[in-house]
């Protein structure tokens, strides 16, 4: 899991090996740091990493072993790898229904709508996913499509 770790580290020689100590304690594999240390503040320094750990617990465990250090913690976070599709929607649209049902796990970027020359109305719509949901979302766009009879275009 990869996890957005920035901290505060006192501009003095030897602390940002002293802050790696506790990832590499926990499992985490850095890649990348950024250390800006031309702009310190107050006499400490922002350090951004993005560390791969096994798990929650070790990052918890990391940031805990921090804190004790007297390292301050400015955010901590997972990052979500995520997907973008566009899906083309011809028929009977509900926008709070796709968004109940269809896409419940994923976000909605933009969207677009036809005035309708016929009956049928045309939505276009760009959707933010997690990586790991892609398939899933867009398997239960096809299902909700299908129980309205409206045709549904997707990504291959």
């Amino acid at each position: 899991m990869k996890f957005d770790l920035t901290i505060a580290l006192a501009d003095r020689p030897g602390q940002l090996l002293k802050a790696l100590k506790p990832i590499a304690k926990y499992g985490g594999n850095i890649i990348s740091i950024i250390h800006e240390r031309e702009n310190p503040s107050d006499g400490f320094v922002p350090v951004s990493l993005v560390v791969d750990f096994p798990s929650k617990w070790n990052l918890q465990k990391t940031i805990s072993d921090l804190r004790n250090m007297g390292i301050t913690i400015i955010r901590a976070e997972e990052i979500v790898d995520t997907s973008r599709i566009i899906a083309i929607l011809v028929g009977k649209a509900n926008l709070k229904d796709i968004i109940q049902r269809g896409i419940k796990n994923a976000k909605i970027i933009g969207f677009e709508v036809s005035d309708p020359v016929s009956e049928d109305a045309c939505l276009k719509l760009e959707i933010e996913v997690p990586t790991r949901l892609l398939d899933e979302t867009l398997e239960n766009l096809r299902r909700m499509a299908e129980s309205e009879g409206s045709l549904i275009i997707l990504p291959i």
